[in-house]
């Protein structure tokens, strides 16, 4: 993680040069309170002094370079960054090795799609396809992400009508998966190892976040959602690398929300939505991330995704931000999930043929995908 300080080291001269812009710049409209959403104007009075004198520098970082958005007193603003992200970056030899298991044979698939890719918008709330808004307790962003992806496929895939009623357990992947702890961990692990073991995931009541590592519990005997498959976003490209917005777009198309990196800051932290984030251009030859989360959308006019967060509903509009497709190296560790389904329901699927990057395992239940569901190319 050497290269991370130097990242980090970059940003904090980067807020040095925007206190120097500021203090040259005196057209700069005053912040007012009522900018915020009502929940924020609340928390402002309880915000730390410290926080206070944050956010009238990032307020006026915002107003100096026009950047549109709000910053506010999140659910996270008084925590240390450390404690709410936990987004780690492959060495180039584990790279290398997720690359090669990538190498196998294109198919066609059939999946439930309510999208196209040259949609210009696309929200995955409109379809009911993401449960409700989660927060972390530790640094386990990674498990969050991976679990946030899971539960929106087996929703899908089963055609659940109140995505509320899922709930499965981030913690079971810390203590159980070997993908990470609460100091950072890997979400395509997660998917790999639930896929390669075969484990059910519990429910979260049975597992709860608790904000430690701990042992890992004995399953549930109600736990029933298993992982099928999962692949890289862009099959043609490093899992290391930032995934091109056409091969995001169709990757959510075909298996609804996927899994995405980002480099988070204390300017993400604070971030009360109103309008489009953006802080710094993604460095697409390196770029390093320190967070994980979920894309459920997209939306061309304003050039951004829509991004599902582990930090609770007091962040962003809700728990959710409009991301600039170009900013803090989103789109980096790329992955999608397939869920199982349950055998107890019957879930009409539509027959559209999408094109994916990883042949169906031999334990999946050719009606997930539709009668027509396999043609090698």
């Amino acid at each position: 993680m050497k290269k991370l300080s130097v990242l980090k080291k970059s940003m904090l001269l980067l807020a040095a040069m925007s206190v120097a812009i500021i203090s040259a710049n005196a057209q700069v409209t005053p912040f007012k309170i009522d900018q915020l959403k009502h929940i924020y104007q609340i928390n402002e009075s309880k915000a730390s002094p410290a926080l206070k004198s944050v956010l009238a520098q990032q307020r006026e970082f915002i107003a100096v370079h026009k950047l549109g958005f709000q910053v506010a007193n999140t659910a996270v603003s008084e925590l240390k960054l450390s404690q709410i992200t936990g987004g780690l970056n492959l060495s180039a030899s584990e790279v290398a090795k997720v690359q090669l298991a990538m190498k196998i044979t294109e198919i066609i698939k059939m999946a439930k799609i309510s999208a196209s890719p040259g949609q210009r918008t696309y929200d995955g709330r409109n379809d009911k396809l993401v449960p409700d808004i989660r927060r972390q307790q530790c640094g386990n962003c990674w498990a969050y992400s991976a679990i946030g992806v899971i539960e929106s496929s087996y929703i899908r895939i089963n055609n659940i009508t109140y995505p509320a009623t899922l709930n499965l357990s981030e913690q079971q992947m810390v203590d159980c998966s070997g993908a990470g702890t609460c100091a950072g961990g890997y979400t395509h692990k997660v998917f790999d190892w639930l896929k390669n073991s075969g484990s059910k995931i519990m429910n979260d009541v049975n597992a709860p976040d608790n904000g430690v590592d701990g042992p890992c519990p004995s399953t549930y005997v109600n736990s029933k959602v298993k992982v099928l498959d999962w692949g890289l976003v862009d099959p043609n490209g490093e899992i290391n690398k930032i995934a091109p917005v056409d091969k995001i777009k169709e990757a959510i198309c075909m298996y609804g929300p996927i899994s995405v990196g980002i480099f988070a800051t204390p300017l993400l932290q604070n971030f009360g939505g109103n309008s489009v984030y953006f802080e710094t251009a993604s460095n697409y030859a390196h770029p390093e991330v320190n967070h994980l989360v979920v894309l459920v959308g997209w939306d061309d006019n304003k050039q951004a995704w829509l991004m599902r967060n582990s930090w609770g509903e007091t962040w962003g509009d809700e728990g959710y931000g409009w991301i600039k497709y170009n900013t803090n190296n989103i789109g980096t560790y790329a992955t999608w999930a397939l869920a199982s389904k349950d055998a107890s329901r019957s879930v009409p699927m539509v027959s559209t043929p999408v094109k994916v990057t990883r042949p169906i395992p031999l334990n999946v239940d050719k009606n997930i995908l539709g009668k027509k569901s396999i043609k090698q190319l």
